[in-house]
């Protein structure tokens, strides 16, 4: 199998490399990934005139490509010279997680998500964190994946649906197949100067999260994988719409 690897933290990261390492040898492996952190670029590209540099890393035991450019970018350029035809696009596994509505800025899902978007099978993989300071042990995340990825790849997902799959802190207490969580992840506040900044719902007090959803259950100990699809028609009300006289 063909197993193209990318992220948002890096091509250099810790947490791609340890599922790389795992498949490697057993799959052909290739990772196409940003040169420096591009975490909450979502899906932004690189538009022309500006051009998208890669160059090859050595020192690994498969093809590593470090590229001047975003998540998006690296699929697209994977897709369609570096790594044609992959298998699987599997983004990640990511420095903190990428919950409820962090899913809205998250290079690492973006990267899934246009893989999705573009036909591949696809997932994004996040470990969640206590803080950004603290040694992370990737190991049991990605050994999670390798043990249980005949089983994620045994069932046939629509064209444009990716997983998306959060691992807890410390010892999961089981695993749920959960929706994704709506509540807001920045909460807008003006500092004494007039300027708007954004701080991060980690201040949150997260005994009020929505319950049955991705945020909850993996704040909670267990590993949630959401089934996302980058079709974002709204069907319901795109049928009460039908019929409406509209002024022209």
């Amino acid at each position: 199998m063909r197993i193209l690897l990318t992220n948002d933290d890096g091509y250099d990261s810790e947490g791609l490399h340890a599922v790389a390492d795992l498949f490697c040898g057993e799959h052909e492996i290739a990772v196409v990934a940003p040169d420096v952190q591009k975490s909450g670029f979502s899906h932004s590209l690189t538009m022309k005139p500006i051009t998208v540099s890669y160059r090859k890393v050595d020192g690994y035991k498969y093809n590593v490509f470090s590229v001047v450019g975003t998540p998006v970018d690296c699929v697209k350029l994977a897709r369609n010279r570096l790594f044609p035809k992959p298998d699987l696009v599997i983004s990640g596994i990511n420095r903190g997680e990428n919950l409820g509505s962090d899913i809205m800025y998250s290079g690492t899902v973006a990267a899934a998500a246009d893989a999705a978007h573009s036909g591949f099978r696809a997932m994004a993989l996040s470990l969640d964190i206590m803080s950004n300071t603290q040694n992370v042990d990737f190991a049991p995340f990605a050994r999670f994946i390798k043990d249980n990825f005949a089983m994620l790849l045994s069932f046939d997902l629509p064209r444009t649906t990716m997983l998306n799959i959060n691992y807890p802190v410390g010892t999961p207490r089981g695993i749920k197949i959960v929706r994704m969580n709506i509540q807001e992840t920045f909460i807008d506040r003006y500092d004494e100067s007039g300027e708007l900044s954004f701080i991060p719902t980690g201040h949150r007090d997260y005994d009020t999260l929505n319950r049955e959803t991705d945020e909850w259950y993996c704040k909670n100990g267990y590993i949630t994988i959401t089934p996302l699809n980058t079709d974002r028609t709204d069907y319901d009300t795109m049928n009460k719409l039908f019929g409406k006289e509209f002024k022209l």
